[in-house]
């Protein structure tokens, strides 16, 4: 009885002992994980809300959601694909400013940088406490991290690389920048990491087609990817498996959150299921960003009053008639236009209090930012709204002495705002009848 004992207790030993053919390390129990990724969000704060299909997203929703989840996933991974900001104007300064601000308080833990993301230079991001990572990007004076390694309550260990086409960044506009080989970086990080990390996370920075190779890379199991040219570019959003691995891409304009839910099993084996969650309107707004929210209208308010006075001196002398005197010959014409919503077009800026946004002005009035063009409704209340020179062009000329062929090349002023952001659904043919005269 006590050799069959003893021969009994080494079986069961040999049965749960790690098997040293394996190509995984053998786990204890299952453990899970989520990982919740964005990217490419090109300074959007907040939807315009000009279409309902377009109005997700949003740094009060992001944040709502990211407090909803935590509540009942602790095993989060929170990551960035990069391309936080657009242009580089004044305004867009101020967006990108309140975007650092809020993703700050998010709770990242890891962020990647993208080619926009370097638009205000490093020392704009220095002045941020966000976890950003570059693995193959070297910047003078702000050194950044290639790998970032967390650690999670369950015992996993995840491991997160960043690397970026080297191709999308112009090296002459950016001082001090110097970018390695993707690749090779790649294949020298996971040498030293592939050990102590039980997944290993790869965000790449580049076209689809280059970032799916990695998957191929050993050591890598998780590829998240981000880059759009712009942002009425689309995105493929469905994940593509390879070999127990997964891509996935993050969606333009922070309109939706991915989520990867990751699950290891006792043998080590990885699972992936991947969803990706509207940020619509079925989401709460977090009390603390809309304050933030508030606080950056209030200084594109400040900013639209302080260029005022510049813009009175510059436009004295107006190229545009206004529609009251082109009712004057087109009274059929402007009967319909006063009943459609071009006609009401500034109207829509004062209910949601953005009659002083030049990003929403640009396309509610008549000639703003140009010579002789809309400044504020007190100046210029006669260019409120979308009028007929929006479309046919500047018309004082013509109604001094008017002519046959003003303005037959309307239908091309169009596309100028009604694109994918603002009017998904937009069609000439479908639209026209609705204003036709």
């Amino acid at each position: 009885m006590k050799r069959f004992t003893i021969l009994l207790l080494a079986f069961l030993s040999a049965c749960l002992s790690p098997r040293p053919d394996l190509p995984y390390p053998v786990a204890a129990e299952t453990r899970k994980l989520l990982v919740v990724y964005t990217g490419n969000l090109l300074a959007e704060l907040k939807p315009c809300g000009c279409a309902k299909e377009e109005d997700q997203g949003g740094i009060e929703r992001r944040m709502q959601y990211l407090n909803d989840i935590r509540k009942n996933k602790p095993n989060l991974l929170l990551v960035d694909t990069g391309d936080h900001f657009k242009e580089p104007t004044r305004q867009g300064k101020l967006k990108a400013k309140t975007l650092m601000t809020a993703t700050e308080k998010m709770g990242y833990d890891a962020v990647a940088l993208g080619e926009r993301d370097l638009v205000y230079g490093s020392k704009f991001l220095e002045n941020h406490s966000i976890p950003f990572i570059a693995s193959n990007i070297a910047l003078q004076n702000f050194p950044l991290p290639k790998t970032r390694i967390k650690k999670f309550s369950n015992g996993l260990k995840v491991a997160v690389l960043a690397i970026v086409d080297p191709e999308l960044f112009y090296l002459k506009n950016h001082s001090g920048l110097s970018i390695a080989d993707p690749e090779q970086i790649v294949s020298q990080e996971i040498t030293g990491i592939q050990k102590t990390a039980d997944i290993i996370v790869l965000l790449t920075h580049m076209e689809k087609e280059k970032a799916l190779k990695y998957l191929d890379k050993d050591g890598v199991d998780i590829v998240i990817n981000g880059h759009i040219s712009s942002e009425t570019d689309t995105v493929d959003m469905k994940p593509v498996y390879k070999a127990g691995k997964v891509f996935v891409q993050a969606s333009p304009r922070g309109q939706k959150m991915g989520e990867l839910h990751i699950t290891l099993d006792k043998v080590g084996k990885i699972t992936f299921e991947q969803r990706m969650v509207k940020l619509d309107s079925s989401i709460n707004k977090d009390p603390e960003m809309l304050k933030l929210y508030e606080s950056y209208n209030d200084e594109v308010e400040a900013m639209f009053f302080e260029s005022l006075a510049a813009k009175r001196n510059k436009n004295k002398v107006s190229v545009y008639a206004g529609d009251t005197v082109c009712k004057t010959c087109h009274s059929v014409a402007h009967e319909k236009w006063s009943s459609s919503r071009h006609g009401r077009a500034y109207e829509t800026l004062r209910k949601i209090n953005k009659a002083f946004d030049p990003e929403c002005l640009v396309c509610h009035v008549v000639g703003y930012n140009t010579d002789g063009g809309f400044i504020s409704e007190l100046d210029t209340p006669e260019l409120k709204n979308v009028q007929c020179e929006v479309c046919h062009g500047a018309g004082k000329k013509h109604a001094s002495a008017p002519a046959p062929g003003f303005g037959n090349n309307a239908h091309k002023a169009c596309k100028r705002c009604h694109v994918k952001n603002h009017s998904p659904g937009f069609n000439y043919m479908q639209y026209w009848p609705k204003i036709k005269h």
